[in-house]
């Protein structure tokens, strides 16, 4: 019993566990005493927010109504919508009963209160009469702007009736200040223009009867625009006179409100003076439970620190003096504390780190053998410097004294430094040798060379496989070309066509592009006659006459039979009728003979179409140069016919 006291004395773990009980139960005691002094706080603020909070709140929303309701009263006066003014009323009643409720919340018998909430009722009314008013002034703004359209229509027609100069002077002045009517904005303004109507009227009456007649109508008679600008003026009048009496009513409103908000929160402030007196107290005590804990836990750690730190201080020392922990070490510790198994734990690891570092060196030690032995080409290298260089590579570079990286030409000791930075393990293609004619790939690879950190680098011969590579793509090449271009003519073929067609409905062309499209005249006649060798010869000749008479910016291209076009891009409709015409001139200059033809001589005809508009698509362009085409063959053959709109026109 006596030994199991003396290891419980001893052991670190138990006086560990007792001084983390003790700093819980200072902890304890710490917090018990916070909570005490945070529910007298409580309670202070719990009598605050029960008597004065909820009035200043509800306060503050009245506030913030009065406000969106004087807000809105100023949208009803200045809306422009007989719609939009019911919906604004709609707002303002339902505005006006969430103050009055907010108001009945607040405590009663408040003479200013009382007077706030009378006045309140008083506002829906005077915007409802308000309202009224300004949807009349709208409705006759909306009769007004109607007699006034009137009145100009009659005037331009009248004006184009008549034949007499002085009458078409007074229209005009007439047509002039209608105009000006509809946007005028002051009175005086107003009256001026009136003042001139009643003048041309006055004139319109002794040289044209019939025209005073019709326009005193809608101007002068009742219900006229006369009448219409005094009735408008009397409801605008009425609207302002309304509009300043709201804004009064709301001033009220909103000086009632604030007189009674800062009374409440002065009131809340003295609340806040006292509870700021308790909130002091409770930040004393809780100074004092600080420094009560400080000085205990300083205590505790000047214990833990005697009984704990000084024997891991020890065992760091034991470990920086010595390279390996031998079993006397391991058995001090256990004699003294928990502190041994974690001794005898460094001790394996340390054994385990000695036995791979012996492993590395060995390994090591064979690596650099082999590649010594090897007829590799290798060099390995730690930074620039040059560690080691097999004979095969010296002999590659045999014109290079390879004493360091900058030995290797240029070029080779770019590509090594990009493939060590980049920490890559191959580069390549990276070195041609011209002696040799070979390709080498360089790759690289982490070892441990003497003891010490370096990249092996190695040139690997890949000529065969670049040269397979190479050849790979030039066939690809090849067979692409072959599936785009016309045995017989030589000429892309109705693929490329499609190509083409598909690319500018991408949007991948340029625009303004021309179609021109030829017709080998009477060919089946031809074909009949001399036969289709004979057949193959002419379509030859023809697409060697068109290949070269096409811009280098053109593709010439057989559609397919004997129709062959010419497709050219950012053309002018110029450039492509010279082109068509010289390639059926150049054509029929060949005189091939043609008996079956009433030319004689072999011929082709040509339809020309060009984009007129960006969104037509080569499909489109190429339908009208076809619809050309079969227009050319109608008026006699071996002529060009161009696309115009609806109709086409023989060149």
């Amino acid at each position: 019993m006596a030994e199991v006291d003396h290891h419980i004395r001893k052991s670190l773990r138990a006086r560990i566990t007792a001084v983390i009980l003790m700093m819980v139960l200072l902890m304890l005691l710490t917090g018990a005493l916070c909570i005490f002094y945070f529910l007298k706080l409580s309670d202070s603020v719990n009598r605050q927010a029960e008597q004065e909070l909820p009035s200043l709140q509800v306060l503050n929303s009245v506030q913030l109504g009065i406000t969106r309701l004087s807000n809105l009263a100023n949208d009803v006066a200045n809306s422009a919508s007989p719609a939009y003014s019911r919906i604004l009323m709609s707002q303002v009643r339902d505005e006006v009963r969430e103050l009055q409720s907010s108001l009945n919340k607040l405590t009663a018998g408040n003479e200013q209160i009382a007077r706030l909430t009378e006045i309140v009722s008083k506002i829906e009314p005077s915007v409802t009469s308000m309202s009224l008013s300004k949807a009349m002034l709208d409705q006759v703004d909306t009769e007004l702007l109607e007699k006034i359209k009137q009145a100009m229509k009659l005037t331009i027609r009248n004006h184009n009736d008549v034949s007499k100069a002085g009458v078409g002077l007074v229209l005009d002045g007439m047509l002039l200040d209608l105009n000006d009517l509809v946007g005028v904005s002051h009175l005086y303004q107003q009256n001026q223009i009136v003042a001139s109507l009643r003048k041309s009227l006055t004139q319109l009456e002794s040289i044209a009867p019939r025209i005073h007649t019709e326009l005193s109508t809608l101007l002068s008679a009742p219900k006229g625009v006369f009448d219409l600008l005094s009735l408008r003026e009397r409801h605008r009048t009425e609207v302002v006179g309304m509009s300043t009496q709201n804004k009064i009513l709301l001033g009220n409103v909103v000086d009632f409100g604030h007189r009674v908000y800062m009374e409440t929160e002065a009131n809340v402030a003295q609340q806040a003076k006292n509870l700021s007196l308790n909130a002091e107290n409770f930040i004393d005590g809780l100074v004092i439970a600080f420094v009560v804990q400080l000085l205990m836990a300083i205590s505790l750690l000047g214990y833990l620190h005697r009984q704990l730190f000084r024997r891991l201080h020890a065992l760091k020392e034991l470990l920086g003096l010595k390279r390996e922990i031998t079993d006397e070490d391991v058995a001090f510790f256990d004699e003294q504390n928990e502190l041994g198994s974690l001794v005898k734990q460094l001790q394996r690891y340390m054994t385990t780190i000695a036995k791979q570092k012996t492993q590395i060196e060995t390994t090591s030690q064979q690596l650099q053998s082999i590649i010594k032995h090897s007829h590799m080409k290798i060099v390995v290298l730690q930074g620039d410097q040059l560690l080691y260089c097999s004979e095969p590579l010296k002999q590659l570079f045999s014109n290079h004294a390879l004493t360091g990286l900058e030995g290797f030409p240029e070029n080779v000791a770019a590509h090594i430094r990009e493939v060590i930075e980049s920490k890559s393990h191959t580069y390549e293609g990276a070195f041609w040798d011209r002696e040799s004619q070979s390709w080498y790939d360089i790759t690289r690879d982490s070892i441990v060379w003497e003891k010490q950190p370096a990249d092996l680098i190695c040139f690997s011969d890949v000529t065969e496989h670049i040269k397979a590579e190479q050849e790979f793509k030039r066939t690809l090449s090849v067979a692409q070309n072959e599936a785009q271009t016309d045995s017989l003519t030589g000429l892309l073929n109705r693929k490329s066509f499609d190509n083409i067609s598909v690319a500018y409905a991408n949007g991948d062309g340029a625009a303004n592009f021309a179609i021109l499209l030829f017709d080998v005249d009477y060919f089946k006649e031809y074909n009949d006659q001399f036969g289709h060798l004979q057949g193959d010869n002419v379509l030859k000749m023809i697409a060697t006459v068109i290949k070269r008479n096409t811009p280098t910016t053109g593709l010439a291209i057989r559609y397919g039979g004997e129709e062959l076009l010419v497709f050219i891009p950012n053309a002018r409709i110029e450039e492509a009728l010279d082109i068509a015409q010289t390639i059926v001139e150049d054509v029929f200059s060949q005189e091939v003979p043609h008996p079956s033809s009433p030319h004689q001589f072999l011929s082709v005809s040509c339809g020309v179409s060009i984009q007129a508009q960006t969104e037509d698509s080569v499909l489109q362009v190429f339908d009208q140069a076809d619809k050309s085409l079969y227009k050319a063959k109608k008026r006699g053959r071996n002529c060009v016919m161009v696309w115009s709109g609806l109709e086409t026109s023989l060149l």
